[in-house]
């Protein structure tokens, strides 16, 4: 951590020079003179900054002014800014990390930070109830051992009243944020053996998490941790153990009849008593937080046994990972398919780093690109963009009636983004084709929140298979799609005979003249110097 936090504030201390470089005023400038002014000064520091950020940082790209709020920002290829706004902090972003420079120095900004969260019920016998994690700052206190329960604590021990606890969390002025961990499966209890994870995030100053969660089959048994430090790093994880704790505000009964009525059927023990959700002033203790003292199982009203219900008092019941997966930024994606004759198959839509390139005109397609060209395998595409390490997100965008984009269609999709991801790649298939294509290959991702993104795309020819344009060597849905049909059946297939070992080009649109043309100029073909599709991605998060 000592070589990691010396990083950290080398790069703070870097960023802010950059960003005070920036602020220079340079009133009745242009935006790209007011950059161009700056870079002089800027470039060195430029340099050591991206020694410390990686090949991420990309170069410096030609400013621009924000045409709502006046702010200059000046871009890098990998879409890092710079701005230094018109009113307000100048702010340096990855679109991850985000620092301000403020007159007391550099500052994270006040955005929240994501963390996950995983609950994992480390007994064999103990179902718990949904926990409740909380980000909070440091006066919220949840319990002690060796204090009284509060009366939220208290209701959650005894009848797992998770709602009253979330309504607690709600009305805390010291809380961040308040998310509920279910269990799997059809029952929302975390069973035995069973994790849990969410993403809950923190505000800047809550530092801290506390969880808390029933222990179903007893009279007034919890666990969870209160006040548990917050990873303060991009990646880092903090694994925290947590006991069995009674809240002392009920006797041990162990009677159904006093517990609350799911115990019985989660653990396959039952009896007539049909077990209660309300708390029995006749069974009432004043006592505190303690170490719970496990089931006991020979008690006169026991209907728990040590062998169904019990659990190792000396260990941890409960185990609570937390890892900071930083700001997540997250892009909407909106594919408009510009023709008035051409279905497309759903859109496989991407985010990435530099190292992924989905094709280049001039190169041969990969196998998985030429599956969804010549026969609409989406998934096939899918699973390799999955697959590939530099891919953060992959989604498919689709219609929501019959599948393809018609024409003039247009589907959305939501991906996320992270670390170094810093494009976006998109490819469907031109279904009234052979081997057409259209897409986008790393379109540089929005770094600010409500910016957008557009790139028109024109069709392409994969170069896989010769252009027959014969229903025959066409994927079947062309037929019913362009109401224009024949008797043959089409293929969802490659023919060998009909390889080509070709590259990627701008596809020469429909001849609609071949001997073995079914398909026509005016029910499939489409202006060749236009393009095809619209892809817009703004980022929203």
């Amino acid at each position: 951590m000592g070589q990691r936090s010396s990083t950290v504030k080398r790069s703070l201390r870097i960023v802010a020079l950059v960003i005070a470089l920036l602020a220079i005023s340079m009133s009745g400038a242009s935006a790209q003179e007011r950059c161009d002014g700056a870079n002089p000064k800027f470039a060195g520091e430029f340099a050591e900054l991206k020694s410390l950020l990686g090949e991420t940082m990309g170069e410096p790209l030609a400013c621009e002014e924000h045409a709502a709020n006046g702010d200059i920002i000046q871009h890098t290829s990998t879409g890092k800014a710079f701005v230094r706004p018109s009113v307000g902090i100048p702010t340096f972003t990855d679109g991850w990390r985000h620092w301000e420079l403020t007159d007391d120095g550099i500052r994270m900004s006040s955005k929240t930070t994501a963390y996950d969260v995983t609950i994992e019920n480390l007994t064999s016998t103990q179902p718990f109830t949904p926990a409740v994690v909380a980000t909070h700052r440091a006066d919220a206190q949840l319990f002690a051992t060796g204090a009284a329960a509060s009366a939220e604590i208290q209701n959650v021990a005894e009848n797992g009243d998770v709602p009253g606890l979330v309504q607690w969390w709600h009305d805390n002025p010291d809380a961040s944020h308040v998310a509920v961990a279910f269990g799997a499966g059809e029952h929302p209890p975390i069973m035995p053996g069973e994790s849990s994870t969410i993403t809950i995030v923190a505000d800047r100053g809550a530092s801290y998490l506390s969880v808390a969660s029933m222990l179903i089959c007893t009279n007034d048994g919890f666990t969870g941790g209160a006040g548990l430090a917050l990873p303060e790093a991009f990646g880092e994880t903090a694994t925290y153990m947590a006991r069995a704790y009674d809240a002392g505000t009920e006797r041990n009964t162990e009677d159904f009849a006093d517990l609350v009525p799911p115990c019985q059927g989660l653990r396959g023990v039952s009896s007539h008593d049909a077990g209660t959700g309300m708390s029995n002033p006749d069974l009432a203790e004043d006592g505190v937080i303690a170490h719970h003292p496990g089931i006991d199982g020979d008690l006169p009203t026991s209907d728990l046994t040590v062998d169904a219900h019990g659990w190792d008092i000396d260990a941890p019941v409960m185990q609570i990972t937390v890892t900071q997966v930083g700001l997540v930024p997250t892009y909407e994606v909106e594919i408009e398919n510009l023709t008035g004759t051409q279905p497309l198959t759903p859109a496989v839509v991407a985010t990435h780093g530099s190292s992924l390139q989905l094709f280049a005109r001039g190169e041969a397609v990969i196998p998985e690109l030429q599956d969804l060209a010549e026969n609409g395998g989406v998934p096939g595409l899918h699973a390799a963009l999955s697959d590939h390490a530099d891919v953060v997100d992959v989604a498919v965008a689709a219609a929501g009636g019959p599948p393809p984009i018609m024409p003039g269609a247009s589907v959305t999709t939501t991906l996320t983004g992270g670390p170094g991801v810093a494009y976006l790649s998109a490819a469907a298939m031109l279904i009234c084709t052979n081997d057409g294509f259209t897409g986008v290959a790393g379109l540089p991702l929005p770094s600010m929140i409500g910016e957008s993104a557009v790139h028109s795309a024109v069709a392409y020819d994969a170069g896989t298979e010769r252009n027959t344009e014969d229903f025959a060597d066409l994927v079947p849905p062309c037929q019913g799609l362009r109401g224009v049909s024949s008797n043959d059946a089409g293929t969802g297939m490659s023919d060998p005979e009909l390889a080509e070992g070709g590259v990627v080009a701008h596809h020469r649109g429909i001849d609609g003249a071949l001997p073995t043309s079914d398909l026509t100029i005016e029910a499939h073909g489409w202006d060749t110097d236009a393009p095809v599709v619209k892809i817009t991605v703004t980022r929203i998060r």
